[in-house]
């Protein structure tokens, strides 16, 4: 659901054709206190070539209480694979987060990097990366911030069961301003085939941030999965 930031490893990328998913939630509350929740997400992957893979995924986040909202955050990552061997290949990512109610108005980066498979097989898979790259943090208030980063990437997936999988993505950025880190865990259980319920831990952590703001954001969201 809310997946700030999708790897760049594209470590789920089919061998042949595309896949994707589209996820869902919303919940609401009414009495005493009037609140919504609505989340989304989709993601896209496809093989354009033999060793060439290429994806993008786009979120949202809405939330509000007594009509008036309390968070605002849209994400989008476009990422591309190069696999030299087996194991071995390059990856690039374009990403950019705005959060109206976070630390900045927006982040944007492009990177490009070296990333290593450790293993793809039918229990999961494990990819790790290190790239280098360009960034903007844009504050509310002030000047923004414009600095070259270090990232590192992290991309897990185990099938628990048939019918059930665990994933984890880590990524790290670290400037010459603000280190930035993002992780999400994720449990999925289908319900069919195309359609599964997914529960999502979203942290993201800034080593600055302006005063009067939290360095830590964080987001549990539940709602349903289609997979095409």
């Amino acid at each position: 659901m809310v997946s700030a930031n999708a790897s760049g490893l594209l470590g789920d990328a089919p061998e042949d054709g595309s896949k994707g998913n589209l996820d869902f939630g919303y919940v609401a509350t009414s009495g005493n206190t009037d609140t919504t929740s609505l989340n989304g997400g989709f993601n896209y992957v496809t093989r354009i070539s033999a060793p060439f893979a290429m994806g993008f995924v786009v979120t949202g986040l809405n939330n509000a209480t007594d009509d008036v909202r309390s968070a605002e955050r849209y994400t989008f990552a476009w990422n591309n694979r190069y696999d030299l061997s087996e194991n071995d290949f390059l990856y690039g990512t374009v990403d950019y987060v705005n959060d109206y109610f976070g630390a900045y108005d927006y982040q944007a980066g492009i990177y490009a990097g070296y990333g290593r498979q450790i293993f793809a097989d039918d229990s999961g898979h494990l990819s790790l990366g290190i790239a280098a790259g360009y960034r903007i943090n844009a504050a509310f208030v002030g000047e923004d911030e414009k600095e070259g980063v270090i990232r590192s990437d992290l991309d897990y997936a185990y099938k628990i069961s048939d019918t059930a999988q665990f994933t984890q993505k880590l990524t790290a950025i670290f400037g010459e301003e603000v280190d930035t880190y993002t992780s999400e865990s994720a449990l999925t259980a289908k319900l069919s085939d195309s359609l599964a319920l997914k529960v999502a831990y979203l942290v993201n952590h800034n080593s600055v941030v302006p005063v009067g703001t939290d360095k830590t954001d964080s987001t549990t969201s539940i709602g349903v999965s289609y997979s095409f």
